[in-house]
């Protein structure tokens, strides 16, 4: 093998083969560097923050293997090691008396070098084993504790994700057929005219959907955080449904041909879950299910600039910017929160009132307000709009109040956490302040990384108003919410149950009304239980079923929302 190959491979694939490696340490003989795990990430942040772009080509791995760096990859590969980097750190801490802690790190060294790999392959075969593993490793996170509800939202999420694996199975056998090469630099143009394009269009849209939380393919991730470790919730939601974006971005025939059908699909998607989700987010009883709700909100609005790419070519360039962007902010902000949660058990009032104040900026950041990066990200993703499409900016405006509402929600659980002692059995050490406090910083501070420090405030009076007022709008419906649950204390509260539109299809399936329990208790790794309150009361035998999977009208209240979203979405992109 040439020089050149030899240290283009060792380039490119170290930040993936190197968690592999490093699984070594969890043998016994090893055991005493076991503390150096959560540095495997530290390659892949340092090839993102100095590696010059560049390629190899590996004929001889796969079916011809390409990795590299560009423009695009760059940036997911930075905020996915720093993600990684911190969430190991925090593990650390996390997991140093659990008697699983082997069996975690495993799964999560397989699933980094997973997504390190993905994001530097540049060819579809290696991106689809890459993605393949992370997909698969990710199962042994989500179940981690072994409680029955992990245990049914790992196979919830392993049906999905096997259906995920086969669609993008399907869709890169078809694109290799239309272009004749495995290059993902060659599928889209070659895409832009082949009769398979409807074929692969959907299929990545539905391979790739999955991992985004996509609508309706979203149903795993509510299930899947609530059972979770906070540093595995904190990678799935922070980087590896990323992953599936990155997908969208490599595979689709983005900016080569318009195909507006499916654009108008994606767009009014990502409009319905921005706004559904945060409502229904913000009926949740447990933090991280309203974190949940939350990714899957943002998402929505990546899965529009994604819409927008697809129907109209020549506005492509500016709106996978701007969807990558979205993905930097969303990744650090979201990530901060999620490790957040298992911070409750702030001991000393210093300490708690750091913890707040660390909870409140990530939040405001994913609300969207001024000189925070999602200001910034949000108006990279209106500018990218084309000039007809006014319609949609205001939707997009609009849709902050969502997740405002959602935020303030999150904010309210975990200050009720930390009141009821609800983590009190593991108090937090250093190293998971240490690991939630670096994403914080990123949180606040990451953004001069990607984008101009002049873009996260407002440069007119006019400009603060549009920023500002969706954000009071979400605090006064969250004051009207919370009136409301103040004047039905002592009945029952309104919530829509975790997995939503999942819960009458399996109640359905199994025939029977799903059982009544009190308030369910899920223990998290020592770290104290969460309670959430679960009931199911059928009023009717006649509706049996559909009163359990319902769950006290939560369903009929989403799907009254549903409509009501449809006919304000006609009115605003019609």
């Amino acid at each position: 093998m040439p020089t050149d190959v030899l240290t283009g491979a060792l380039t490119w694939l170290a930040p993936a083969l190197l968690p592999l490696v490093a699984a070594l340490l969890l043998l016994s003989p090893l055991q005493r560097m076991r503390p150096l795990l959560p540095l495997a990430a530290l390659p892949a942040l340092v090839l993102a923050l100095f590696a010059p772009p560049g390629a190899v080509d590996l004929p001889w791995l796969f079916l011809g293997a390409r990795f590299g760096l560009d423009d695009t990859s760059r940036i997911f590969l930075l905020f996915t090691a720093a993600l990684w980097l911190a969430g190991g750190l925090h593990a650390a801490g996390y997991f140093h008396d659990d008697p699983r802690r082997r069996a975690f790190w495993l799964f999560w060294l397989a699933a980094m070098a997973g997504n390190f790999g993905l994001v530097l392959a540049l060819d579809a075969a290696s991106f689809y084993v890459f993605f393949a593993l992370m997909s698969f490793a990710s199962y042994g996170l989500v179940v981690h504790t072994r409680t029955p509800e992990a245990l049914q939202a790992g196979r919830v999420y392993l049906a999905l994700v096997v259906v995920g694996e086969l669609a993008l199975f399907a869709a890169i056998a078809l694109a290799w057929q239309a272009a004749g090469s495995l290059r993902l630099d060659a599928i889209g143009a070659a895409l832009a005219g082949s009769p398979q394009r409807d074929a692969v269009t959907a299929l990545t849209l539905l391979g790739f959907g999955i991992k985004v939380g996509a609508l309706p393919l979203h149903v795993w991730l509510p299930l899947a955080h609530p059972v979770a470790p906070t540093p595995a919730s904190a990678v799935l939601s922070g980087a590896m449904i990323k992953a599936g974006l990155l997908g969208w971005l490599r595979l689709l025939p983005l900016g080569t041909v318009a195909a507006p059908a499916w654009g108008e699909v994606l767009i009014a998607l990502g409009l319905t879950a921005a706004f559904a989700a945060a409502l229904v987010g913000a009926t949740q009883r447990q933090a991280k299910a309203a974190l949940a709700y939350s990714s899957i909100s943002q998402m929505g609005f990546v899965t529009v600039a994604v819409g927008i790419a697809l129907a109209v070519p020549a506005a492509a360039p500016a709106a996978i910017a701007a969807a990558t962007l979205y993905a930097f902010h969303h990744a650090f902000a979201k990530a901060a929160l999620f490790l957040g949660v298992s911070l409750a058990g702030a001991a000393t009032p210093r300490s708690r009132a750091l913890w707040m104040l660390g909870v409140a900026l990530p939040a405001l950041a994913l609300a969207g307000a001024p000189l925070t990066s999602g200001y910034a990200a949000k108006a990279a993703l209106k500018a990218a709009l084309p000039a007809d499409f006014v319609g949609l900016t205001a939707a997009l405006t609009l849709a902050a109040a969502g997740t405002t509402l959602v935020m303030l929600r999150v904010v309210w659980l975990l200050r009720q956490d930390a009141k009821g002692g609800a983590h009190a059995a593991h108090a937090p050490n250093g190293a998971m302040w240490a690991g939630w406090g670096l994403l914080v910083l990123l949180s606040l501070l990451g953004w001069p990384a990607v984008g101009r420090i002049a873009d996260l405030g407002p440069t007119t009076a006019d400009a603060w108003f549009g920023a500002t007022w969706p954000l009071l709008l979400g605090a006064a419906l969250a004051a009207l919410a919370a009136a409301w649950r103040r004047r039905a204390a002592g009945g029952r509260e309104f919530t829509v149950p975790p997995g939503d539109l999942l819960v009458p299809l399996l109640a359905l399936a199994r025939g029977r009304p799903t059982p009544a329990p009190a308030a369910e208790t899920h223990a998290h790794a020592g770290h104290g239980p969460e309670t959430g309150v679960q009931a199911v009361v059928p009023s009717w035998p006649a509706l049996g079923r559909a009163e359990a999977a319902l769950s006290a009208q939560g369903g009929l209240a989403l799907a009254a929302i549903a409509a009501a979203l449809a006919v304000l979405l006609i009115a605003l992109v019609g």
